[in-house]
């Protein structure tokens, strides 16, 4: 009986340790799951940066007179061009469209050259975006995104463009999804101002008022109606080359900070 008892005890001494064991082990993982968050959540981080990135535009007609430029992009905003006059150098570069990729800016060249048009690609380059500072994960992120927004704005509309090009896509659909991105890009302004509104830096304060007109110009689509002189694939497309000129000069005003 005595022998029964002292291995009970033996029994539930192992059992208890095993238990407590456990315990450890779960609640050791438990502190330092919170511990790795709230830490990651408020890593100091020097600087915030967006990558450069390149367009490839179709230019239909260049000249160095700029009235000369508005008077032939007249033409292209009827026939569902961009129309839109972009000065580089000492020329002015009246653009149809424009392309991530140099290859697909060559096949729509190639295209238009068979229809007895005279197109030239020009190279847009944004450069690249640094804001220096110390700033936690949170904070770093929401900058990020607001750098990022131009490109993302760019890359929807010109999608949605070609797609109500192709009749992929009714102006009902695109407009929806013109919805959709405003959403978004409002939604990286919120956050943005709530964490820096009240402790804005020049570089944030430059950001902070060229994300506003980013976010007009792809809601100033959402309601735009076609007329004689503007298609509404044209209003897209000029609006999206809008968004891609307002991202060039943001990086030079950085830069120049």
């Amino acid at each position: 009986m005595t022998k029964k008892i002292k291995n009970g005890g033996k029994f539930l001494a192992i059992f208890s340790c095993l238990l407590s064991f456990a315990l450890c082990l779960t609640l050791a993982d438990f502190f330092s799951s919170i511990i790795t968050v709230n830490s990651f959540a408020n890593v100091n981080i020097s600087s915030s940066k967006c990558s450069s990135y390149s367009i490839f535009a179709i230019s239909m007609f260049d000249s160095t007179i700029k009235s000369s430029a508005n008077e032939y992009a007249n033409n292209i905003t009827k026939i569902g061009g961009a129309g839109y006059v972009w000065q580089k150098d000492s020329k002015y570069y009246v653009l149809a469209s424009a392309y991530l990729e140099e290859n697909d800016a060559n096949l729509v060249k190639t295209n238009l050259e068979s229809k007895d048009y005279q197109p030239s690609i020009t190279k847009i380059d944004i450069g690249e975006i640094t804001i220096n500072n110390t700033y936690v994960s949170t904070e770093n992120t929401a900058i990020f995104n607001a750098l990022n927004i131009y490109k993302v704005a760019y890359s929807t509309l010109y999608d949605i463009s070609v797609a109500l090009d192709t009749s992929v896509s009714s102006e009902t659909d695109a407009r929806l999804q013109i919805s959709d991105l405003v959403s978004e890009i409002n939604k990286t302004k919120v956050n943005f101002n709530a964490l820096f509104d009240a402790k804005l830096t020049t570089n944030l304060l430059f950001l902070k008022l060229s994300l506003n007109t980013v976010l007009e110009l792809a809601d100033s689509l959402v309601s735009f109606q076609e007329t004689n002189s503007q298609t509404f694939s044209s209003k897209i497309k000029f609006n999206y080359l809008s968004i891609i000129y307002l991202n060039q000069e943001l990086s030079k005003n950085l830069s120049a900070v």
